[in-house]
């Protein structure tokens, strides 16, 4: 059976979309290997892969120089083991999907000279799909920006493969969708501050709901925030939710970060939404993730340093005004995974 090298873990953002190209390819007859981190979403959640490897590595980024060099040695050690893995099991070619994860993965496909695919999340590159880019064979990307940060000769934009469950729930009616979770169907609000959560856009939610009686609000508070004693009748909250199309479908705007997944999952929701980006970002990425979308007048962002109450409530009456749905739609590229592989397979094929 042939064999594909997978990496892209620490956080869902780069991990969902690669159990999602991994699923396809196992349509496709191919036996997934994959490469992760002992701390990240992949060493809780399961992945289609008929091997697992994880390791304790960590980033450069940011560490004392002491730590760098360390963490420098640690991520060269594993991408020589991942390379003996290499020759001996011989894998067809090799994905990453970025983050610190899966810089050993690609400097081995490299030094093996195994064909290399890179797929970028993000609007500004992380320092690994840079380096990486360099060897790789083509590389795909979410937003039509990031073609600026690569080689344009082997760039495709593809969009961000979504999980099939997500797109299945985005099928059901808003009716159904909040008889599902147990809200009135009213004008409905959906908060949340990607996987880990947010405190400010959470705390936000709450004074807004106290003000909006006339606003129906889900709150998802995730890690970062702890549940009040006393919320308002007019807001469902979860600490955690795994079946967000439902939430999508429920609800009319969202409130969130612009992550590189929760900004594919709202265009595919065709949701209009207020947007305020995670200020400590790397690069601002996440703003850059939905400036052009603001460009276009199908959605608002607000930098943290610059929320309030009056203007969040403003951004929303407008948006709730307006009937930019299939527009925004418009813009999400479906069948990601598919289009992923066709290219892959159409670069095999002049080799």
């Amino acid at each position: 059976m042939k064999k594909v090298f997978i990496a892209g873990g620490g956080t869902g953002g780069h991990f969902y979309p690669a159990v999602s190209v991994a699923n396809e390819l196992i349509n496709y007859g191919y036996q997934i290997v994959y490469f992760g981190t002992k701390k990240g979403i992949e060493s809780k959640k399961d992945f289609p892969a008929s091997e697992k490897y994880l390791f304790d590595i960590e980033g450069v980024r940011g560490r004392s120089p002491k730590n760098a060099v360390k963490s420098a040695l640690k991520l060269l050690k594993t991408a020589l083991f991942i390379r003996s893995l290499i020759k001996k099991e011989k894998p067809e070619f090799v994905l990453c999907f970025g983050g610190y994860s899966s810089l050993p993965l690609g400097l081995a496909a490299a030094l093996s000279n195994v064909p290399l695919f890179l797929h970028e999340q993000n609007s500004i590159p992380s320092y690994t799909n840079k380096l990486l880019s360099l060897f790789a064979k083509k590389i795909f990307i979410t937003f039509e920006v990031s073609k600026n940060y690569f080689p344009k000769n082997k760039t495709v934009l593809t969009g961000l493969p979504l999980r099939q469950e997500l797109l299945k729930d985005l099928k059901i009616s808003q009716e159904k969708a909040r008889e599902i979770i147990g809200i009135p169907d009213k004008k409905t609000v959906l908060v949340f501050g990607g996987s880990q959560g947010s405190k400010v856009l959470s705390e936000n939610a709450i004074k807004l709901a106290q003000k909006r009686k006339d606003l129906q609000f889900i709150l998802i508070g995730g890690k970062n925030f702890k549940k009040p004693d006393n919320l308002p009748e007019n807001i469902k909250y979860f600490d955690f939710y795994d079946r967000m199309g439902i939430l999508y479908s429920a609800s009319d705007i969202v409130i969130s970060r612009s992550g590189a997944a929760s900004t594919y999952e709202i265009l595919a929701a065709g949701k209009p939404a207020v947007f305020i980006p995670y200020p400590y970002a790397a690069s601002d990425h996440q703003y850059h993730n939905v400036k052009w979308l603001e460009e276009k007048g199908l959605c608002h962002i607000i930098r943290e340093n610059q929320l309030t109450l009056e203007t969040l409530q403003e951004k929303i009456d407008d948006l709730l005004s307006k009937n930019i749905q299939k527009e925004i739609k418009s813009l999400y590229i479906p069948d990601s995974a598919e289009k992923i592989i066709k290219e892959i397979f159409d670069e095999l094929d002049r080799v």
